[in-house]
């Protein structure tokens, strides 16, 4: 009898714990399954719930460290699998468009996997390579179509496994006016709008999602040295215009900049201003090994070449009326400017309003019309009509229109853009606008919280023009009155430099071609070739045009500083380079005329030309990408997930969820909200687990 009774029991507790194995399994199969399909849920929103999407990102720190007008900043994700499978994690990441990317590390496991630079397609075969078999694989590009986005690529994150990746790079600081510079660190990539796809595209040929709030934070920490290398004080204040901060005034050497809340989203860019001493922002030498940076004041007595604009100016509003101006009175502000211009213009200009979104129209038939008081009624009248209505930012339609429509005979034209600059094909703009230079200068504003800087930049820099963002809550009129009186100052155009050493026959390679404004700040480089070169007080900086025998403008240095030990400046000098060739890149159309295939050619010769020098300086581009290798002795990839990071969008870009897809591409049904995938599936197995353990214990 109790045998039986025995012998029973083991029976139902075998048969209990098959039951229970095949609902462990199913339910595992479940999970599985539901990771796998974590790629293809595109439709996220199926108009009565959510679904789930799976985010590896857990936070991201941002550390910088400011000296002498240059900013190192280092970068961690932190991406951690709580799937039952590997995954590939893919994020997209901006940066400055002037950011020298010189290092990239992954951490995992305990290992730390340094990556090295290699030309782009050897590294993307090498990283493909590396996942078929079975390894862990690293990679770092820069997207080729607008040069201010990064794409990390973490290859393998196995099950349960924690893996930082580190990004360092150095970037310029931007002048703001003459005592106040401002660091600006982008998080954040605004959702673009593609013109050859007429809707909104994810980054870089990714299928990444845009969305409104992400389980992802960031901290920050900002070191910002109190003196010069002589102990002079440089900093006079230190503030932010884009997140509440703290500032510790108690460190020796710097002042320290942390967020003052927790939980910061990456929802706009990190915006520092620091306001310099006065005594302290004329004329400054920066050497390094290998490379010299002038920092430059100059005057109308500095620069007595410099010569007026054209007494008769043309003055062309172009305004972005796409869908997403919409965000954060963007439209607003933009209506502000064109008023406040209104106001100020020269007498005897002539004006003309463009708005464009899918399509664009002008104010008057004509190419401009005069500046006279029933013009302005009408185009006042106008303004206060506009709203953000035009669709999606084809922003090359109303460029090939002025293009093609010359100023007229001793006539200047300054183009006045205004736009959040959410467009994918950025280098393809900025070709267009390599021929407007000539005859035209584009002063580009860029709204928002986060707008293409490699758009609004590189447009001022193509064209010889300025730039100004307008992050939310800016004084606008400020910003009118400082490019106005840019617009309308004596200026060098395609300015050559030298270097007046004094000591020594040392040569300094000018690296850069600039235009220079009488009452202006500038920055120059030089790569030098005898490394023990000193400099001293007499030094000078001459400025030459093209058509001048003498210096056009000639700036004195007043102090010297050494930060050797370094290579930032370097670094920073190498990507100049490399976005002037990135710049002359042709657009090749669809012709297959022979007599038209040279631009192809050049434009193969320019890609190698960038290729050897960003090899050669160790900085990323456009045709190179860092590569990182782990050997794994057994691992395996064979059921690997891909895992895009969604990428959370500007805090105020709310126009998303509202524009029907006759407008972005984008339905209604299609709404961008996720909840996070928080492995429901998992823990049920592991509750199974616990309930099959539990009736065994009870059978016996």
């Amino acid at each position: 009898s109790d045998l039986l009774n025995i012998l029973t029991g083991y029976l139902i507790f075998i048969l209990l714990a098959v039951v229970h194995l095949s609902v462990l399994f199913f339910l595992s199969a479940q999970a599985h399954e539901r990771t796998l399909q974590i790629e293809r849920d595109t439709h996220v929103f199926n108009g009565t719930q959510y679904k789930m999407l799976y985010v590896p990102l857990m936070r991201v720190s941002i550390e910088t460290t400011i000296h002498s007008f240059i900013a190192d900043v280092n970068i961690t994700w932190s991406f951690y699998n709580a799937a039952n499978v590997s995954i590939e994690a893919v994020y997209c990441f901006p940066v400055e468009e002037r950011a020298a990317v010189y290092s990239f590390v992954a951490r995992i496991n305990d290992r730390e996997v340094t990556a090295h630079l290699k030309e782009k397609n050897e590294a993307q075969h090498e990283y493909g390579e590396a996942l078929r078999q079975g390894h862990g694989a690293y990679l770092l590009e820069l997207d080729e179509q607008s040069i201010d986005n990064l794409v990390i690529n973490v290859g393998a994150i196995p099950p349960l496994t924690e893996c930082t990746i580190t990004i360092l790079y150095v970037t310029e600081l931007e002048r703001i006016d003459g005592s106040t510079v401002k660091l600006a660190i982008p998080t954040t990539i605004a959702p673009r709008y593609n013109s050859k796809k007429h809707r909104i595209t994810s980054p870089a040929g990714t299928t990444s999602k845009y969305v409104q709030q992400s389980p992802y934070t960031m901290k920050f920490c900002g070191h910002i040295k109190k003196k010069t290398e002589t102990g002079e004080r440089f900093i006079s204040k230190v503030s932010s215009t884009s997140h509440p901060i703290e500032v510790d005034l108690f460190q020796q050497d710097a002042y320290v900049v942390t967020f003052s809340q927790e939980n910061i989203h990456l929802d706009r860019d990190i915006l520092i201003d620091i306001e310099l001493i006065k005594k302290q922002i004329n004329n400054l030498l920066v050497t390094e090994r290998g490379t010299v940076m002038a920092v430059l004041a100059t005057t109308g007595e500095d620069c007595p070449g410099t010569r007026n604009n054209s007494p008769i100016n043309e003055f062309i509003f172009v305004l972005d009326c796409s869908d997403s101006m919409s965000g954060h009175s963007k439209i607003e502000l933009a209506k502000q400017t064109i008023m406040l211009f209104l106001k100020s213009l020269p007498i005897g200009s002539y004006f003309n309003i463009i708005r464009f979104g899918s399509n664009y129209t002008t104010l008057f038939p004509e190419t401009v019309a005069m500046y006279a008081e029933v013009n302005i009624l009408q185009a006042k009248h106008l303004i206060v009509k506009m709203q953000a209505d035009l669709g999606g930012a084809e922003l090359r339609g109303p460029l090939q229109w002025l293009t093609e429509r010359p100023p007229g005979q001793g006539h200047s034209r300054q183009i006045i853009l205004l736009t959040d600059g959410e467009i994918s094909d950025v280098l393809e703009v900025l070709n267009l606008c390599q021929s407007i230079g000539s005859s035209s200068r584009i002063y580009p504003f860029g709204f928002g919280s986060s707008p293409s800087r490699a758009l609004i930049k590189g447009l001022a820099r193509v064209t010889d023009g300025q730039y100004a963002f307008i992050p939310p809550n800016t004084k606008i009129d400020i910003r009118v009155k400082q490019q106005l009186f840019q617009i309308l100052q004596k200026s060098l155009s395609n300015v050559q430099v030298r270097w007046n050493l004094s000591v020594g026959n040392a040569h300094i390679t000018p690296i850069q071609s600039l235009t220079v404004y009488a009452n202006g700040h500038f920055l120059v480089y030089g790569l030098i070739n005898d490394t023990s070169l000193k400099f001293n007080l007499n030094s000078s900086v001459q400025l030459y045009t093209e058509c001048d025998c003498y210096p056009s403008c000639e700036a004195k240095v007043d102090r010297i500083v050494n930060i050797s030990e370094n290579r930032s400046i370097a670094e920073v000098a190498a990507k100049i380079i490399i976005l002037k060739l990135e710049y002359s890149k042709k657009t090749i159309m669809g012709t297959l005329q022979r007599r038209l295939l040279r631009e192809k050619f050049l434009n193969i010769e320019t890609n190698k030309a960038i290729s050897e020098l960003s090899l050669k300086h160790n900085i990323l581009s456009s045709q190179t990408a860092f590569f990182g290798e782990e050997k794994r002795a057994t691992g395996k990839n064979i059921d690997m997930v891909l895992c895009e990071v969604p990428i959370q969008i500007p805090k105020y870009d709310l126009f998303l969820t509202q524009a029907p897809s006759s407008r972005i591409g984008m339905g209604t049904d299609e709404k961008i909200k996720y909840s996070v995938y928080n492995s429901c599936a998992e823990r049920k197995i592991f509750g199974h687990w616990a309930l099959s353990l539990f009736f065994a214990v009870l059978s016996l």
